[in-house]
Order: C-alpha cells, then sequence, then structure tokens
C-alpha cells in the first residue's frame, strides 16, 4: 500500500454544480418576476387613472454568479397634455446584510390592489436571493481551497 495520499480534483466539477443551481435560481426568479408584470399590467388595464398605477418596477438579472431582484420606484413628473411627462426611476435600498426588502417600505409605493401580490413577490425573491448568496460563497470557498491545494 502507497502512503502517497490519493488527490480527488473535482473542484471545477463542485463549482459547475453551483454555477448550475444559480442558473436554475435565476430562471425561477425571471418567472417570478415576469408573473408580477402580467399580473401588474392586467389590473392597470382593468383600472384606469394614474391613481391605480403601480409606481414599483422589478427585475431579475444574473451578474456572473451573482443573482439580482431589485425593486425601484417609479415616479413622474410633466404634464401629459403637453408632452413633457417624463419617469424617473429610484433604486429602493434593501437592508444591509439582509435578503429581502422592507415589506412596508414596498406596501406604502403600492396601489391597495397591489400589495398582497408584491409581498408575495418580495417573500419568493428574497427566499432566492439568500440561497443565491450562499451558493456564490460556496464558490469563493472552493476557489480559496483549489488554489491553496495547487
Amino acid at each position: 500500500m502507497s502512503d502517497e495520499p490519493v488527490q480527488i480534483s473535482c473542484h471545477d466539477q463542485a463549482i459547475e454544480l453551483l454555477q448550475l443551481r444559480i442558473q436554475q435560481l435565476h430562471a425561477r426568479g425571471y418567472k417570478i418576476v415576469d408573473w408580477y408584470w402580467t399580473y401588474v399590467g392586467d389590473m392597470e388595464k382593468k383600472l384606469p387613472g394614474w391613481e391605480n398605477k403601480s409606481r414599483l418596477q422589478i427585475r431579475c438579472i444574473i451578474k456572473g454568479n451573482s443573482i439580482r431582484a431589485d425593486w425601484c420606484e417609479v415616479r413622474w413628473y410633466g404634464s401629459s397634455s403637453k408632452g413633457d411627462r417624463k419617469s424617473v426611476r429610484r433604486q429602493i435600498i434593501k437592508p444591509k446584510e439582509a435578503y429581502g426588502y422592507t415589506l412596508s417600505k414596498l406596501q406604502t409605493l403600492s396601489p391597495e390592489w397591489a400589495k398582497e401580490i408584491v409581498t408575495e413577490t418580495e417573500i419568493q425573491l428574497a427566499d432566492i436571493r439568500r440561497e443565491a448568496s450562499h451558493l456564490v460563497k460556496a464558490i469563493i470557498y472552493i476557489k480559496h481551497a483549489q488554489s491553496a491545494s495547487s
């Protein structure tokens, strides 16, 4: 029997599996955001008037191994009759070290008909952010382990 340790190098395979899971989470987040937008679009068609429009927008994108599911507030300025009406988007800040946005903040920007779907959407996206954060950390640690074994 040899005293030489058996070296198993599967760092890259582990990273690939973690990246695959991140891709799956992004696809799930994208579907949640798409479902949100479909609902908002349908409701805004049914309820005319600026007071019934949602001031919240959500997106789910992937950059490298990171998933971003960000809310922003839309404010409208100017006159639609004069043709100078413009929208300004303002990023809503998620609390540091938190995976989810403050629901009370999102609720204040939501029309009554959207409060439930905003809450449901954010709860699901917070779960995705949480898992994705752990996966990214795992990838970083595996890369450190890989460089240490070289």
